[in-house]
């Protein structure tokens, strides 16, 4: 029965769920073990809800749904949140830390926090939108203009801004980076300078099929266009500042460059 009730809201908006077991569990990113997932399918019909469930997992129930919006907040009976929408060309999914009871204070939780404070002011419609008085937004990236001048920058062409090491990367014709933490990526896995190090001397062959270094969490200014397959270009007029949403993730709010 609660599968149907959810079912409704989700068609209510139009989407689609699907439930299905979870097999094999996933790891938590405190190491333990879930009992339940979240994602976004794809089948012969298009995208999807895909929620998999172990016999542990919690029930759910929605908040509150907004399907002119097509937007919904789902909460699972262990306290966790998940807004569930529509943005541009696909749908998704996003963990919210925050304890919230509507669409538009989940929505408001993903702002950085830097950047809510610039717009906390603006009548709440235009928050939520992907351009105001304040930034630029292209997924979970925000671009806030900025002022300041840069002393002989290294510019950087064409350069990459991920979330993950696993996430599509949005393109930026010109990109400033600063400061940072410099980390490995081998198979998709993201390791310290210190971490790489400590498994390369274990084992010689773990980085056999190649890696690539990245930065993680530097500040980022970019300019020029700002591209990803699934989202509409943008363009910006002179010098922003890179911010990404507040989305609980197991990177602890990291991201690369």
């Amino acid at each position: 029965m609660e599968q149907d009730v959810l079912a409704k809201h989700f068609q209510a908006m139009g989407s689609r769920i699907k439930f299905r077991a979870l097999k094999p569990r996933r790891a938590s990113s405190g190491g333990g073990l879930t009992s339940f997932a979240i994602d976004i399918g794809n089948d012969t019909r298009g995208e999807y809800f895909d929620i998999a469930l172990d016999q542990g997992a919690p029930g759910f129930h929605v908040l509150q749904a907004l399907p002119k919006e097509r937007h919904l907040l789902l909460h699972a009976t262990d306290g966790q949140r998940f807004l569930c929408g529509h943005d541009e060309r696909h749908w998704f999914v996003a963990p919210i830390a925050k304890a919230v009871s509507t669409v538009r204070a989940a929505k408001q939780s993903l702002l950085p926090p830097a950047v809510w404070e610039q717009v906390k002011h603006l009548p709440p419609g235009e928050v939520d939108t992907r351009r105001n008085a304040i930034f630029r937004r292209q997924g979970e990236w925000f671009f806030v203009p900025t002022s300041r001048k840069f002393r002989r920058p290294v510019i950087h062409k064409n350069e990459p801004l991920q979330r993950t090491a696993r996430s599509k990367p949005h393109i930026c014709e010109e990109l400033i980076r600063e400061g940072g933490t410099l980390v490995y990526i081998v198979r998709g896995q993201q390791y310290s300078e210190k971490e790489y190090k400590q498994r390369k001397s274990r084992d010689p062959k773990f980085d056999r099929q190649g890696y690539r270094t990245m930065v993680s969490n530097p500040d980022v200014y970019v300019r020029g266009y700002v591209r990803h397959p699934d989202h509409a270009t943008i363009t910006l007029n002179g010098w922003h500042r890179v911010f990404i949403n507040a989305e609980l993730t197991t990177s602890s709010m990291s991201f690369l460059d």
